[in-house]
């Protein structure tokens, strides 16, 4: 079967995919409180301190190469600054459920843009497929009307499609100038440059919070700064040395299961049957993508 991954592989991206899909509900939580900005800042700020502790207590020796830097200092832009503060700004008029299962697209434009930059993941016939299924579906999950819409609904949602369109350029950045470095050194890198960026943003625009903290804010650093940022990016890096760019963006499919169930379970915000339809279409253009269904109904190929 074509770009199938290991267990080791799957076994990583279902975990990554918990996490990241309880990473959602926490975000809704601290926008309560934080701007999507300062959630952002906070978040990778967070999470490069939790990956410096480790580094720290396992005397990993960073990189010296200027090279290394730079790609991550551009790995810390476009795959945490920009999609992650589009996500926030979306989640303001969105829900955690709905913003995932948008973000499911950023598997197939993944696809796209790897089989564009990188020789050895080309688009295959069966990924063509996928994709035009796939993107069908995350067009049913949003619906035709509202994207013609310019309401504030359709520009939170707007603002998550263009998350994942960085996401996708991001895994393929990531796979071709960080292939080879220790993921931990790496995730560290890229969420330190994260943090660099907004920070100096916030200093500009001083607009640096001020906020009371609070148990829920707490329990919210835990979550999402040190399990959904710095521990998930440890997992991020080292899927995607195992399995590429493009099955790497697969963990966007698997999301929304974690998102949808944990936002009907805490805050009651069950999807419409149109929204879970358009999933189901999704999941079936990831089936077709991986070549699953196709092995299946020709076993012998």
């Amino acid at each position: 079967m074509a770009n199938a991954m290991s267990k080791q592989a799957w076994g990583l991206l279902l975990l990554l995919s918990a996490i990241w899909g309880a990473s959602f509900l926490f975000i809704e939580m601290a926008l309560v409180a934080l701007s999507p900005a300062s959630l952002v800042f906070f978040r990778v700020l967070i999470g490069a301190m939790t990956l410096g502790f480790v580094i720290i207590v396992t005397r990993r020796a960073l990189p010296k190469q200027a090279s290394f830097w730079l790609s991550t200092f551009v790995m810390g832009a476009i795959n945490n600054v920009i999609p992650f503060t589009l996500i926030a700004y979306g989640q303001v008029t969105i829900t955690g459920g709905m913003a995932s299962i948008i973000n499911a697209n950023t598997a197939f434009f993944g696809v796209l843009v790897a089989a564009i930059f990188i020789m050895n993941e080309r688009l295959s016939a069966h990924r063509l497929i996928g994709v035009i299924i796939g993107v069908s579906g995350v067009v049913i999950v949003v619906g035709p009307s509202e994207l013609s819409q310019f309401d504030l609904t359709s520009i939170g949602q707007l603002a998550v499609i263009l998350a994942t369109l960085s996401y996708a350029f991001a895994s393929v950045w990531g796979r071709l100038k960080l292939q080879g470095y220790d993921s931990i050194v790496t995730a560290f890198a890229t969420t330190l440059s994260a943090s660099l960026i907004l920070g100096v943003y916030l200093l500009v625009t001083q607009s640096f919070p001020v906020f009371d903290v609070t148990f829920s804010l707490v329990i919210v650093a835990i979550g999402l700064g040190v399990i959904g940022t710095g521990y998930a990016y440890m997992l991020y890096f080292r899927i995607l040395a195992l399995a590429g760019a493009s099955n790497l963006m697969l963990v966007t499919i698997i999301v929304p299961i974690f998102a949808v169930t944990l936002d009907a379970i805490f805050l009651s915000q069950w999807v419409s049957v149109r929204e879970m339809l358009g999933f189901c279409v999704i999941a079936l253009g990831l089936a077709v993508m991986d070549g699953r269904v196709l092995s299946y109904l020709h076993p012998n190929k």
